[in-house]
């Protein structure tokens, strides 16, 4: 497997999209969709790797901030990855950033 990721920045465009993963993670939780295989987020196709209680921490956060980091590899998103500083966890790794671009 690639070991190279990539951290992407979620920004809202409006009020309701910032709700948009609490959507998600409410209808998952009441049955009324299955466990979420894909989600199309920009021009990303994804699969979410993480628990249900994973998923709606990621979600309250992406409600109450004004952005949300994802970190990718591959076609995979770890919901539970964390940024400090220069250092991605992510994946049950620690990743180095080299390149950072705001």
């Amino acid at each position: 497997m690639n070991n190279r990721i990539r951290v992407l920045c979620v920004q809202p465009s409006s009020f309701s999209a910032r709700f948009a993963f609490l959507t998600v993670a409410l209808r998952w939780s009441l049955g009324a969709t299955p466990r979420p295989a894909r989600l199309l987020i920009g021009p990303h196709d994804l699969e979410p790797v993480g628990s249900e209680a994973e998923f709606w921490r990621f979600a309250l956060r992406h409600v109450f901030s004004s952005r949300s980091i994802l970190v990718t590899r591959g076609d995979r998103w770890d919901v539970t990855a964390s940024v400090d500083g220069d250092e991605v966890r992510a994946f049950g790794r620690k990743f180095a950033l080299r390149h950072c671009l705001f």
